[in-house]
């Protein structure tokens, strides 16, 4: 079921009211039983994969909580809940990837499955597997009511494309539920506005030049080629935040307060910042659950860019079963080894001394230069498109000369709006601005303007619901 969609306005008027008429467990169930029905509206046979999931993970806490430290079974049953949802995620995400592998070696000649992914399984199983982790470290309790734990993998806001809400978080919630006062549901509203706004007005339409531009680089000039490929980062980020920005508005109406996922990355001057304020959840998973038990950044400076590697290449298949979600999985550790050496020189330490505006603005630019190149590499079908768009960007088979147009102008004015914007409004974080009511409406009459100006695009369905 679509945000989107007037499907999901009637679901969620109905269970709005529902939920608060009901209390304890009967709520509870209410919830699970919505939440169900959320996600077999896309297809009912895949709730038995969240099901299978829900059920391993309970009862192997319960077993990793009855025994000691020093027992075997501990580890034998986080293997289980590991190879659980990893075997579920593994065959319908990378089958086909996995065996493409090995006919690229020679070694076989598999046929390509036509295996369904299904829906939001990357975020569920990652939502689960951080729970009995935490129980296995001895983090958090294990919870005993069935019922409450499977709320809390089925939750319907955050259930298909996040963010990946740690079980402590919703718990904490769930046994003690915040108040939904006048104030609450200002903000709440606030934030699935600001959500929608984000999807419709901005990630919608900026996806009519990034669809042109990938589909039709072979006749673009570099500048026109740039506009597309920055455009996509900000389609993603505009679409994704949007996204999260509505679970989070829904569930705060429940009484749940989730921790942002976003927080303004695209006006970052680094990319080790841009990386802290983008896809939050997703982010500091793979730092607490991939890089410090890898050892972090404790040991050598080898083991330490080492770690960082293999998280990122694990962050890029997450994303993708394609040699290009690895590419751009390294073009990340890449970027954030190099921002890292560079942070510690003398020379970093005298411009931000005594560069002024000047290196802050420089800093900025070259940031979403570097990440342009990680924008083609996840946007492309393959890397051989991905090379051939770099070649045109690095003026390589088109030089200066070729730059006799901009036929999408437009999009590089409202791509400087989107910047501007993005810049003022990171001086605060995003729980500040859902607050600031009026603010939001002279945003909202901003955006109408747009909508004037770029016309109204057919919505698209959100581009993390393929992950």
């Amino acid at each position: 079921m679509l945000f989107n969609s007037i499907h999901f306005l009637i679901f969620f008027a109905i269970t709005i009211v529902i939920a608060h008429l009901l209390k304890n467990r009967k709520q509870k169930i209410f919830l699970l039983l919505a939440s169900y029905y959320f996600y077999m509206v896309w297809n009912a046979y895949f709730i038995t994969l969240i099901l299978i999931s829900t059920l391993i993970d309970y009862f192997a806490a319960l077993q990793m909580h009855k025994e000691d430290d020093s027992n075997r079974k501990r580890k034998f049953f986080l293997v289980v809940s590991l190879i659980g949802n990893l075997g579920l995620l593994c065959y319908f995400k990378y089958t086909n990837f996995l065996l493409g592998i090995t006919n690229d070696l020679s070694i076989t000649n598999f046929p390509v499955y036509n295996i369904i992914l299904p829906v939001g399984i990357s975020f569920y199983t990652f939502q689960s597997m951080s729970y009995t982790i935490d129980v296995y470290r001895r983090q958090i309790e294990p919870r005993k009511n069935f019922i409450d734990f499977a709320l809390y993998v089925a939750f319907f806001p955050q259930l298909v494309a996040g963010p990946i809400v740690r079980a402590s978080t919703f718990f904490r919630d769930l046994d003690n539920r915040l108040p939904v006062l006048n104030e609450d549901i200002q903000i709440a509203i606030n934030r699935i506005l600001m959500g929608f706004m984000r999807k419709i007005v901005f990630a919608d339409n900026l996806g009519i030049v990034v669809d042109f531009t990938f589909k039709n680089y072979a006749m673009l000039n570099p500048i026109e080629i740039w506009t597309g490929v920055i455009a996509f980062g900000w389609q993603v980020y505009f679409d994704f935040a949007g996204y999260t920005d509505i679970a989070i508005g829904v569930a705060r109406l429940f009484g749940f307060k989730f921790d942002p996922n976003f927080n303004f990355p695209m006006a970052t001057a680094n990319i080790s910042d841009h990386w802290t304020k983008w896809h939050i959840s997703f982010t500091t998973w793979i730092r607490d659950y991939i890089f410090i038990p890898l050892g972090g950044s404790r040991s050598s400076t080898f083991a330490t860019y080492r770690n960082i590697f293999i998280t990122w290449l694990f962050g890029g298949v997450w994303h993708g079963a394609a040699y290009h979600f690895v590419a751009w999985g390294l073009w990340q550790a890449i970027m954030i080894s190099i921002h890292r050496e560079y942070a510690k020189t003398n020379l970093r330490q005298l411009l931000n001394e005594r560069g002024g505006w000047v290196y802050d603005l420089w800093s900025r630019f070259f940031t979403m230069f570097a990440l342009g190149f990680g924008f083609v590499m996840f946007r492309v079908q393959d890397l051989s498109q991905s090379i051939d768009i770099f070649k045109t960007m690095l003026f390589i088979d088109k030089g200066i000369s070729s730059l006799t147009s901009y036929a999408n102008y437009q999009y590089g004015i409202l791509l400087v709006i989107c910047y501007t914007a993005s810049y003022i409004f990171s001086k605060k974080n995003i729980e500040y601005m859902a607050g600031q009511g009026n603010k939001l409406i002279y945003a909202n009459i901003a955006s109408m303007f747009i909508v004037l100006i770029f016309g109204v695009t057919e919505s698209q369905n959100f581009l993390y619901f393929a992950f």
